[in-house]
């Protein structure tokens, strides 16, 4: 029998929710403040989920959340709120509430919130066990703002929350939505795509909730959508901001209850999806020009996340680039083996309008021009004439005033990578690759923790003033391993 906590100062509200989830079959257990919650969380292990109210007297719902995720991580923890506290649900959320309930609420809505909470919560005791704590999918980069995305989708992933990404196009929105999944409780479950952008109002619709036979000119059959295709698991929607205002009501009426109705069809069906939106858009905007409805945005935005355009984290280059270098000369067929130091000079130098879509075409055209050996910058930006003449004027300039700045050699005599070889050739005025250096350094000292160590990363992370999980993800990053 499963164990639920109903914590609420509101002892009629305790008393409706106890009755309507005992006839489920739940064992019920209820505190009427934060205080008393966290005392029968310590004297009983086996609950299992935790409904508590926002507004208390003493501890809010947020704190005792927060509370709770410290001394009883294994509990999954649903917040219920009012709509004025939507910012207060959303660091709910953040802090590890699997999800919220808006007041006032229909009890069919809670108990299926309950089931899939357990559900969560069996999961979760599925992936201690097993010990699989395998990345499955990796974004790349060792840059602040990646590693803040890859602690945010850590954050989120014990979450059921609905997530809005947003950036320029080709930042990686989609990858960042296959991270979430995988690295949430529905990995088991199907990932499915689909792009708002690319069909009409009326095809959409069909796509996202099926249709019955009969139900417009060619439906000679019932066909699920992509809702019902996606149950268990996670629906990626892309470009949400395309969505027309009768589809995002639909949407809506889905994503607060689970339920929808196929096109021609006369009975409701529900599922139990999880909705990953993207859009380049600004929805915001959107909401005030009456083109995006506001309770619809609010519902997506829950979690929220930023992807950077790729000129803002040019540090990230390099690992890009090799990155997407083996994957293209494994599938071209080439034996290239890295970049030219010019040719890198100019992936960091590159403003990079199409972010890493851009990238991944570039390397990619680099790669099928090189038969073996490095590729050249040549290959990479043959097209761009104007940018590459600046590359070129830009690089060979520096290549030449070093040579002249230092006709004897002085600076050959130090590590190339040396501060001090690097300060003296910016007083003598050649310009250095600040990130590349700053990266070969952070590279050289990670490695001399781990020979120091025999390769512990505990004990190297000790070393170096880093958790675990930081020097793992660089330990990864830096390809040391």
């Amino acid at each position: 029998m499963s164990a639920v906590l109903i914590v609420d100062d509101e002892e009629s509200l305790r008393e409706m929710l106890t009755v309507a989830l005992r006839r489920d079959g739940h064992d019920v257990l209820t505190a009427g403040s934060g205080k008393e919650a966290l005392s029968l969380l310590a004297e009983n292990d086996q609950i299992q989920v935790m409904l508590t109210d926002m507004r208390m007297d003493g501890l809010t719902g947020l704190q005792l959340i927060e509370q709770c995720q410290k001394e009883f991580p294994q509990v999954v923890s649903i917040i219920m709120t009012a709509f004025a506290e939507w910012d207060s649900a959303v660091s709910a959320m953040r802090c590890g509430a699997y999800n919220f309930i808006r007041k006032p609420f229909d009890n069919d809505v809670v108990r299926s919130m309950i089931n899939r909470a357990l559900n969560a919560w069996d999961q979760r005791q599925m992936n201690s066990e097993s010990g699989d704590q395998e990345d499955h999918i990796h974004i790349i980069g060792s840059s602040s703002v990646i590693q803040e995305l890859q602690k945010m989708i850590e954050q989120v992933s014990t979450t059921d929350a609905t997530i809005l990404i947003t950036g320029e196009s080709g930042t990686g929105k989609e990858l960042c939505a296959h991270a979430v999944h995988y690295h949430s409780l529905r990995s088991d479950g199907p990932f499915v795509r689909i792009n708002s952008g690319a069909l009409t109002e009326t095809l959409l619709e069909s796509e996202l909730f099926g249709h019955k036979k009969g139900a417009f000119t060619g439906a000679i059959d019932d066909r699920p959508g992509m809702f019902e295709l996606a149950n268990g698991g996670t629906l990626f929607l892309d470009e949400v901001g395309e969505l027309s205002l009768n589809t995002q009501v639909k949407l809506l009426r889905v994503l607060e209850s689970g339920e929808y109705m196929p096109v021609g069809g006369r009975e409701v069906q529900h599922c139990d999806v999880r909705v990953v939106a993207a859009t380049n858009r600004n929805l915001q905007e959107m909401v005030k020009a009456g083109s995006f409805r506001e309770d619809l945005y609010y519902r997506l935005a829950i979690i929220s996340m930023e992807l950077a355009p790729l000129r803002d984290r040019n540090e990230d280059i390099p690992l890009l680039a090799g990155h997407l270098l083996k994957r293209h000369a494994v599938r071209l067929r080439r034996g290239v083996g890295n970049f030219t130091k010019d040719a890198m000079s100019a992936l960091q130098r590159y403003n990079w309008p199409g972010n890493i879509r851009e990238l991944d075409n570039r390397i990619q055209r680099g790669v099928a021009l090189t038969e073996d050996g490095d590729i050249q910058i040549e290959s990479l930006f043959g097209d761009l004439d104007t940018t590459v003449t600046g590359m070129w004027r830009s690089l060979s300039s520096s290549h030449a005033l070093r040579k002249h700045s230092d006709p004897d050699g002085a600076l050959e005599r130090l590590p190339d990578n040396s501060v001090e070889a690097m300060c003296e050739r910016i007083r003598q005025g050649e310009s250095i690759d600040l990130e590349a250096e700053c990266m070969n350094t952070e590279r050289q000292l990670v490695k001399a923790a781990l020979e120091a160590t025999d390769f512990n990363m505990t004990e190297a992370a000790k070393k170096l003033g880093i958790s675990f999980r930081q020097m793992r993800y660089k330990v990864k990053a830096l390809g040391l391993r």
